[in-house]
C-alpha cells in the first residue's frame, strides 16, 4: 500500500483513540465530581447524529473532521436552544432522533444520486 506501514499506522491510531477517550473520561469525571459508570448514557446518539449530520457516511470512508466539528456545533446550538426553551429531556431525545433520521435519509439520497450520475 504505497509504502505505508499498515500495522504500525493502525496501532498508532488505536493508541491515539484510547488516549483521547481516556482524556474525555477524565474531563467528564472531573466535571461530574464523581466516576459513575452510567453518566454518559445517551451520548452515543448525540455523537452519531453530529457525525452523520454534516456528511460523514454511515457506510464509512467518506467525510472530513471539519464537517464533524460543524455538526457538533450545530447540535450543541440546538441542544442549548432546547434547554433555554425548557423543553423536557424526553422531547429532546425525540428531536435528536428526528435530526439523526433526517441526516440518514439525506445521506442515503445523496449516495443514490451519486450512483446514478
Amino acid at each position: 500500500m504505497a509504502g505505508v506501514p499498515v500495522v504500525r499506522t493502525r496501532i498508532i491510531i488505536f493508541i491515539l483513540s484510547d488516549l483521547v477517550s481516556a482524556a474525555a473520561g477524565i474531563i467528564l469525571a472531573s466535571r461530574m465530581t464523581s466516576g459513575q459508570p452510567m453518566t454518559s448514557l445517551g451520548y452515543e446518539l448525540i455523537v452519531i447524529s453530529a457525525c452523520v449530520l454534516e456528511g460523514v457516511s454511515l457506510k464509512g470512508g467518506i467525510g472530513k473532521i471539519s464537517y464533524v466539528v460543524a455538526g457538533v456545533l450545530i447540535l450543541g446550538t440546538v441542544e442549548s436552544a432546547m434547554n433555554l426553551l425548557n423543553i423536557s429531556p424526553f422531547a429532546q431525545y425525540v428531536v435528536r432522533g428526528l435530526i439523526l433520521l433526517a441526516a440518514v435519509i439525506f445521506d442515503r439520497y445523496k449516495q443514490k444520486a451519486k450512483r446514478t450520475v
